[in-house]
Parts: C-alpha cells; sequence; structure tokens
C-alpha cells in the first residue's frame, strides 16, 4: 500500500492533490491514501469559519477547502487528516468523534483510530500546552479571542483514552513534535536549518509532552508530524529488543519545501477503504461518562464499564450495521464565490454523522452543552487565570501564530539585526571585520552578512562540538574553517581568530559593491528592524495561496530594474506609465508589494521605500522555491519618472538575438555570465502564448505549424495543443515544462535538450560564447547557484536611486504629492 504523508496544508488542498498526481504520472504508481498532519484548515468558507480560524484577520482566507466541501471537486484520493493549531474549530467540533468533512476527507477526531484496509491509523489533534492539558473541553462557538487560542491545545481526557488502546498501531499522527525526538534523529543538521531551535533542544522544551507519552506507549511503527514547517526524520529505539517507530516531520505546502513524502506500507490487497475502529469505539463507548465539557478535569476513576464487555457490544452493533462511517451531509448551505457569505447558520449545529455515530454507541449528545449548564460556578479566566488569557505563553516554545513563522521563534534576531548589535552582548554572534578577525561569542553561531554572503555550519561528534564557520563570497570562494573542539560551557569566551587574506579580501569587494551604489547591509535595522521579515512573511503567505507568485515577482524585479533602474518605477498607476505599455500589462505580483508596503506603513511609516520591497520580495521568492539565500544590501530610494517610451528601449523581447541581449545587459553593468545565470530566473513562472507564437505559424486551415527548427519537436507539439491557433490571451505555459515551482538548473537541462519556451533562450545554446556555461550550470547546481548570488546583487543594484535622487513613497503605486 502506497501512503502519502502531508505536512501542514493550510488550506491548499489544490495544489497538494495536484502534486501527489504529478509523482503518480512521473514514478507510474498509484497511491491509495493521503495523511495530513494538522493545519488542514477545514471549513465550508463562510463568515462563520473565518471567524473561528485562529490566525490574523488579514490572513484568513477561503483557499480551496470549499469548494471539496460542496462537491464542486472530489478528492482524488482518499484523506485522512488531524487538526493543528490553525482550524476552523467550530467544524472540527461538530466532528469531535471524527467523520467525513468532505466527500473523501475524513477527520480523524481530537483523538481517534480508524483502519484503513488492514492498516491501524490514530492520531491526536491540536498542540501541547501545560496549562490547559488538564482541562476539559470547555470552549463553544462562538469564540472569543481566549477561547479561540485555547480550543485547539490538547486535552488530557483525549490523551488518556488513547494510552488505553493496546492493539498495535501502524500509523500515528500528531500535529507537534513529541517532546525529546530531536535526540533520536539530526539535531544538529536541525539546528542548521533552524538556528531558533538550539535553546529548546538543549533545554530539552521542544515538543509535546503528552505526544512524547503516547509514543512510549503506543510504540506505533511509523509516526508523521508538522507544525514546525521543516522535515526532519528519526528512529525511535523502544527498548533493546523493543519495536522501532520511524518518526518523520514534513513541511507546510509551499513551492520548493519538503511537505509530501509517500512511504510503501505492506498491506492486504485492496480495494481499501476507512472503517470505524472496534478498539476505539468500545473507549470512546466506555469513557463518554467523563467527559469533560466544563474547566474541571475528568473524573477517571469514576468509569466502571469492562472493556471486554464494551468491546463484545460494538463488536455485535458494527456487525449488525457495518464499520463504514456514516455517509458524509451539508450542515450549512455550500460557499458560493459571487454571493456574500450567509450566516444564517446554528451557532452550534448537530452534524448528522456525529448524532448517527452517537446513537449507533447508544450514547447522549453533549457536544452542544454549554459550560454554564453543566457547571454554573465555572468560569474559565476566574478558575485559572490571573490576567489576559490573551497572553498565551505555550510551554513548547513554538507560538500558534504559523503565518508568521512564529515570530521568528521567540523572536531570535535575525543577521541584519546581529550586524547592528555586535557589542551589545545580546546572544551569540560571529563578526567579520576588514581588518580580517573573527570575534566568536558562541553557544549558538551566528554568521553576519556585514558585508557579505556568509554560511553557519554546525557540526558536532559524540564528544565534542567543533564549530565549523565556512566563510564564502557568494559561495564560490574557498572556504576557511575555524574549528573550536570544547565543551559548550566554554564556548561562552570570546575567542579571535586571524583569517585567510583571501576571505578578507572577498569581504573587502563586497563592501566596495555595496558603498559604491551607496547601500547598505542592514540599512533598516535602526529605523525598522522587522522590515525584511515583514516583506519575507507577506511573499510566503501569497506564495502558499498562489503558486504562480514567486516567478511573477522575479519578473518584476527584472522589469523595474531595466528601466530607470531599480526604483520601483514600474508600480506607479496611469496613463502612460510603464505599467501601461504592452510589454508590461502581463506583469503580476503588484498586490503582494502592495500589501507588503501596507504593514511596513504601519509599523514604519515613511522609511522602507517600494523598491526595495521588489528586491526583498524577489530575493524571497527564489529561496522560498528552493533556490539560493542572498543577502542584499538596502537604501534605494523610489523614482518619481514613469514613462512607457522607456520601456521598450529597455526591456528583453522574446524574440532578441544573443548580441541584442549583450548590448542591452551590458549597457546596465550586467555581463556576459550575468546574462546566462540571469535567465535561469525562467526556471519558475509563466509565459503567455503570445510570448513564444513567433516559433510557430498557422496554415491555411488555421493548424500551427512549427517553423523553429531549433525547438524540440515533441517539445513544440505540446506548446501547441496548449497554446493552439486562436487560444485565449490568458492562456500560460510553464517556463520550465518539468519542475515549473521550483528553483533549480533544470532550466539549463531544458536548453540542452532544445526546450528552452523563447527564441531568446534557446540562443543561448547556439553561440559559442554562451554554450559552454550553459552546460556547466546543467551538470552543477551548486555553481549555477553560486553564480545567480552574484548576478541578482548585481541586478538589484542597477542605477538604484539614493539620497535625494528619490523618495520613499507612501503608496507604490504613486508618486508623493
Amino acid at each position: 500500500m502506497k501512503i502519502a504523508v502531508e505536512g501542514c496544508m493550510h488550506g491548499d488542498l489544490d495544489n497538494v492533490y495536484k502534486t501527489l498526481q504529478y509523482i503518480e504520472r512521473q514514478r507510474n504508481i498509484k497511491v491509495d491514501l493521503l495523511l495530513c498532519c494538522g493545519d488542514f484548515q477545514a471549513g465550508f468558507g463562510n463568515e462563520r469559519d473565518l471567524e473561528s480560524l485562529n490566525v490574523p484577520r488579514k490572513y484568513r482566507a477561503m483557499n480551496s477547502f470549499w469548494k471539496y466541501f460542496s462537491g464542486e471537486q472530489v478528492a482524488p484520493v482518499p484523506t485522512i487528516f488531524i487538526g493543528g493549531n490553525h482550524e476552523a474549530s467550530n467544524y472540527l467540533w461538530e466532528l469531535y468523534y471524527g467523520g467525513w468533512a468532505a466527500p473523501n476527507i475524513y477527520f480523524l477526531g481530537f483523538a481517534g483510530v480508524v483502519k484503513f484496509g488492514n492498516i491501524r491509523i490514530g492520531g491526536l489533534s491540536g498542540i501541547y500546552n501545560a496549562r490547559h492539558y488538564r482541562l476539559g473541553h470547555y470552549e463553544r462557538p462562538p469564540y472569543n479571542e481566549n477561547t479561540i487560542r485555547s480550543v485547539y491545545h490538547v486535552r488530557e481526557y483525549d490523551v488518556h483514552k488513547l494510552m488505553q488502546v493496546e492493539e498495535r498501531i501502524d500509523i500515528f499522527l500528531s500535529h507537534d513534535w513529541p517532546l525529546g525526538i530531536t535526540d533520536c534523529g539530526n539535531s544538529k543538521k536541525l539546528i542548521q536549518q533552524k538556528p531558533f531551535f538550539e535553546k529548546e533542544i538543549f533545554q530539552k522544551t521542544l515538543g509535546n509532552k503528552a505526544a512524547a507519552q503516547l509514543l512510549e506507549e503506543l510504540k506505533p511503527t511509523y509516526w508523521f508530524s508538522a507544525h514546525l514547517h521543516c522535515q526532519f526524520a528519526a528512529s525511535v529505539q523502544h527498548g533493546v529488543d523493543g519495536p522501532v517507530t520511524n518518526f518523520l516531520a514534513l513541511d507546510k505546502c509551499l513551492p520548493g519545501r519538503k511537505f509530501l513524502q509517500i512511504v510503501d506500507i505492506e498491506s492486504e490487497s485492496g480495494p481499501h477503504e476507512i472503517l470505524y475502529d472496534e478498539e476505539w469505539l468500545a473507549i470512546t463507548r466506555k469513557f463518554h461518562s467523563v467527559f469533560p465539557l466544563t474547566t474541571k478535569s475528568a473524573d477517571f476513576g469514576s468509569v466502571q464499564l469492562d472493556m471486554q464487555d464494551c468491546r463484545q457490544w460494538v463488536r455485535s452493533r458494527l456487525q449488525e450495521r457495518g464499520a463504514r462511517p456514516f455517509e458524509f451531509e451539508r450542515t450549512v448551505p455550500c460557499h458560493n464565490p459571487s454571493q456574500p457569505s450567509s450566516n444564517g447558520s446554528p451557532a452550534l449545529p448537530r452534524n448528522p454523522q456525529t448524532e448517527s455515530l452517537l446513537q449507533l454507541l447508544e450514547l447522549p449528545y453533549l457536544l452542544d452543552v454549554t459550560s454554564e449548564s453543566r457547571d454554573p460556578i465555572s468560569s474559565p479566566a476566574s478558575m485559572i487565570y490571573q490576567g489576559s488569557l490573551g497572553a498565551d505563553n505555550e510551554e513548547i516554545p513554538i507560538d500558534d501564530i504559523d503565518e508568521l513563522e512564529e515570530l521568528e521563534e521567540d523572536n531570535v534576531k535575525t543577521e541584519d539585526e546581529y550586524v547592528q548589535n555586535l557589542d551589545s552582548g545580546v546572544g551569540s554572534h560571529v563578526h567579520l571585520s576588514i581588518s580580517c578577525q573573527c570575534m566568536v561569542t558562541p553557544r549558538t553561531i551566528y554568521l553576519l552578512t556585514s558585508p557579505n554572503l556568509l554560511n553557519a555550519a554546525l557540526n558536532d561528534d559524540k564528544n565534542q562540538f567543533p564549530l565549523l564557520l565556512r566563510m564564502s563570497c557568494f559561495q564560490q570562494l574557498s572556504s576557511v574553517i575555524i574549528s573550536v573542539q570544547n565543551s559548550p560551557e566554554s564556548f561562552m569566551e570570546t575567542r579571535v581568530f586571524n583569517l585567510n587574506p583571501l576571505v578578507c579580501l572577498v569581504v573587502f569587494l563586497a563592501h566596495v559593491v555595496a558603498s559604491s551604489a551607496q547601500l547598505s547591509f542592514g540599512f533598516y535595522a535602526a529605523s525598522c528592524p522587522t522590515a525584511e521579515f515583514i516583506v519575507r512573511n507577506t511573499v510566503r503567505s501569497a506564495s502558499s495561496s498562489d503558486a504562480t507568485i514567486p516567478g511573477k515577482l522575479l519578473r518584476l524585479l527584472f522589469h523595474d530594474c531595466f528601466v530607470e533602474g531599480c526604483d520601483a518605477s514600474v508600480l506607479i498607476r496611469g496613463n502612460g506609465t510603464e505599467q501601461s505599455d504592452p510589454a508590461n500589462t502581463s506583469l503580476g505580483g503588484f498586490s503582494v508589494i502592495d500589501s507588503a508596503k501596507r504593514v511596513l506603513e504601519l509599523f514604519c511609516p515613511g522609511t522602507v521605500s517600494c523598491a526595495d520591497i521588489i528586491a526583498l520580495a524577489a530575493r524571497d521568492a527564489v529561496e522560498l522555491t528552493g533556490g539560493p539565500a542572498v543577502q542584499i544590501p538596502t537604501g534605494r530610494k523610489d523614482g518619481r519618472v514613469s514613462a512607457a517610451s522607456n520601456v521598450r528601449p529597455n526591456t528583453v523581447d522574446t524574440t532578441f538575438t544573443i548580441d541584442e541581449m549583450i548590448r542591452l545587459f551590458s549597457s546596465k553593468g550586467l555581463s556576459l555570465i550575468d546574462l546566462v545565470t540571469l535567465s535561469g530566473a525562467h526556471t519558475i513562472g509563466a509565459a503567455h502564448c503570445s510570448a513564444f507564437r513567433d516559433r510557430f505559424r498557422a496554415d491555411s486551415k488555421g493548424k500551427l505549424l512549427l517553423v523553429d527548427s531549433s525547438l524540440d519537436m515533441t517539445y513544440a507539439e505540446e506548446l501547441m495543443t496548449q497554446c493552439p491557433a486562436g487560444a485565449s490571451p490568458s492562456i500560460t505555459v510553464n517556463n520550465d515544462p518539468d519542475t515549473s515551482l521550483s528553483f533549480d538548473n533544470q532550466y539549463y537541462r531544458n536548453l540542452l535538450l532544445q526546450k528552452g519556451l523563447f527564441q531568446s533562450d534557446s540562443v543561448l545554446i547556439k553561440d559559442n560564447r554562451t554554450r559552454e556555461q550553459v552546460e556547466n550550470f546543467a551538470n552543477d547546481q551548486d555553481s549555477f547557484f553560486a553564480s545567480w548570488v552574484q548576478s541578482f546583487l548585481k541586478l538589484s543594484a542597477v542605477e538604484v536611486k539614493t539620497g535625494s535622487a528619490g523618495e520613499v513613497r507612501q503608496s507604490c503605486s504613486v508618486t508623493n504629492r
């Protein structure tokens, strides 16, 4: 049986299913089941659901689940999910015991076990919070600002029920990770990827205590989690000769991220379907009498039923009725995007599936019993807290706000902020100065980017903690390695090392690049220290709901910088502006820049230029899709001139010859290598049919014929199928037919296979001046990434305006009055 596992869904069902179908075609396999580890965001898509979703209001969006709820689309593979900390909690509460959230999409419940074929799958929804763990489920919709943040916190009652499971669990799902799981995997690599986890890993506070207890008790063969937005694998040996649990955490659905894994599990032959689990229904029946619906915890000592009797009773009921879950039924009208949402549905609708299940088990329906009616004197605020519930400090250190990437995990300073605070004594840092000395104040090593790109590699072995500080200029020059072999405690000393003169030269040259353009690294460190974080988060959020955003943002930078320099002149709207030229009418990504600007104006009014936002957004778009991280200087000012007449003379046309492109790139201070490297931007993004129509002509019958012999015939036929004669102007084709959502070197491989979409792509392999570089990048992605960092820095600094030569616009679409 082939089972696909996905990390955080965040409502992006369309792209997950498309990715799954793509893998099936590529590998010629059939996936039997999809599991999702939380943040599924299942809701009907009406206002009542959005109000029950704990994310900042500006991030509340319909996403794609409503299509599956309405039946407009059907999940192509059976799907089972658990809840996370970003869910439409009102809907999941209706399905507390589990049930179909949509046709072919099954919610496992706040805790639950089901069977799929002969595979037993268990799960625990929510995340751990010590202050709420022993309380009952007192929250009811409509939720207030406090209960909306506690309703998804794991409760002892649900964990206790899972602890009663005796039969073997094959797969278990939890949203957050079991506490201590990092000790069983490559924590060094994890810290490299997420350095802000280091403190919690060393203090053994990263993770879910209840999940750790379940891991030890249930010992499942596989355990999958999400929540922390990264991939991490571990292996847990239960005793000397005991079973092994294979643990895997996955990322959220974003281009270039590791959010999907397919595992092959031995099973009986199909067909397979989701079925109720006899043991779990017996446990549910046994403990229903102590279901805690106030702040008081469950009284497990009062449970009297014998488990064997419960199982026998449940078995007889399932034999009479069958083990298939009750059919999906809608409890509210379907969302209609063309009409305003209706709020006329009851606050606590009874889901027919839940009612039917409780009737099967002969149990009373309790989900709409309010805490007041059960326990009039119970007040959550008065019983538990002195102060505001809103100041919710999770015992696990990772906060609930995934859309802000956990506030960069407890407000750990970004690299640019470290540059500005070298002498503050706050945190650990490495400072590389022009005098070629490296000051190390670890435990955690942060390599600063002032003024060049530095990468940190933290390694250790069983007994020592050597720190390998790899210092490179744009990932090309030889690394200089400093090893400090000692105990962690001794890292609190400050150590000074003399570095290789080559590195000093690198630093100096990078400094010259920044200063010559009057830009600087960490330009906003004092005036708007969260500027880069806000831009990055805006790009990340937009890309999670629209996978085409990264390509649009990268193209926007090109069209801005080549006309009037990198000054955001392309953002100005109006007749006769750059946007009005036909070459720019297909540009996109403007809304992302506008969104970032609005947030920045709230926090740092009149400070961050639109030109810097474009450059940072394009930089982040590349990294989000799997490309290299680039530290760029900032301080650009916005231009005051935007003229359509300047566009055509300064824009690369897709029909250009190599000489025409060389002349244009040279006029911008960009070399032949920059030309080949920056053309690699076509590894992501899409183009309209008109952009490559010159490679075909229509015959007398209106059928397209290939006229460009440099294009592979099979690929040409695919293009003619996607863009037939008379095709709608809105139709687009991926620049890269193979990995259009990933920033990689596939573009260059395509060129060698004569699959360059544009004529201006194909000329790169026909000319001896550029072919060798294309072949190099096709064979060595690291070489391409290293060259990209250099070329991107040069592109984003083309004819920048600084000082009085420009302004900081209040709105990116108009100049200041």
